[in-house]
């Protein structure tokens, strides 16, 4: 690049604009890590497992209530039934010893089955108490998580407005110092911030960069030296700016 001559105090303005992009650089970096942002995400996860942890409890619960449902009907039917056979049985309708046996026989399965029932119906009632404990234990807990969020990112937006109120100063602070830097110098440190966003601008101090700490050769340090104080090159071995 073709060398370019600072006056002194731009150098110092060169420098503050730098600190000013490394400045912006760590909030932004803090900002995005933040601990508490970690930490709401972590909650929300936690709190969003809860809620799909309810919605399947709660269809568990439907399906049982539909099946308690359909026992109930069942079985009213087979109580039913049970009083038609124990009337018929003994209204005297009944008069040979064949149909009594059978109709016994018909007795024998519909209480066989109403047995069977009232143990699916009992296993059911427990079933659905299970679920129901477990839907308000899931409701305490998300209520929990809830409080916990809400604390959580009220220290978030705390921490988060300090920073933010930060890079508005160190915005407002860098927009002061492009204003009255030459728009030739600017441009030269933009295009090498892209390549070394946190120090594209180091000062000469001997034979090693103080960017990339690497030793120029003699003949390049010889160089730099000839330059007037002031004038602003680029390290050969990195191609960050060097400041004589």
């Amino acid at each position: 690049m073709e060398n370019l001559f600072l006056p002194k105090e731009a150098v110092g303005q060169l420098f503050d604009l730098q600190g000013e992009d490394a400045l912006l650089g760590q909030l932004q970096h803090q900002i995005k890590t933040l601990p508490e942002r970690e930490k709401l995400m972590s909650l929300n996860q936690i709190k969003n497992e809860v809620e799909s942890l309810i919605d399947v409890r709660k269809n568990e619960g439907l399906e049982q209530v539909k099946k308690e449902k359909r026992l109930e009907l069942e079985l009213s039917s087979i109580e039913t039934s049970l009083t038609e056979a124990d009337e018929k049985l003994y209204s005297g309708v009944i008069t040979t010893e064949k149909e009594v046996k059978s109709l016994q026989g018909e007795i024998l399965h519909l209480k066989e089955r109403q047995d069977v029932l009232e143990s699916d119906l009992l296993e059911t009632l427990s079933f659905l108490e299970e679920i129901n404990s477990n839907i308000d234990k899931c409701n305490s807990e998300l209520e929990t998580q809830n409080d916990e969020i809400q604390t959580v990112e009220s220290a978030l937006n705390v921490v988060e407005n300090e920073l933010t109120q930060k890079v508005a100063e160190a915005k407002s602070r860098r927009e002061g110092i492009v204003k009255i830097l030459k728009e030739e110098i600017l441009t030269c440190y933009e295009t090498h911030r892209e390549q070394f966003p946190s120090n594209a601008v180091v000062r000469f101090d001997g034979p090693n960069c103080n960017g990339c700490y690497l030793t120029m050769s003699a003949m390049e340090t010889d160089r730099i030296k000839g330059l007037e104080v002031g004038a602003l090159t680029e390290c050969s071995e990195c191609g960050r700016l060097v400041v004589r």
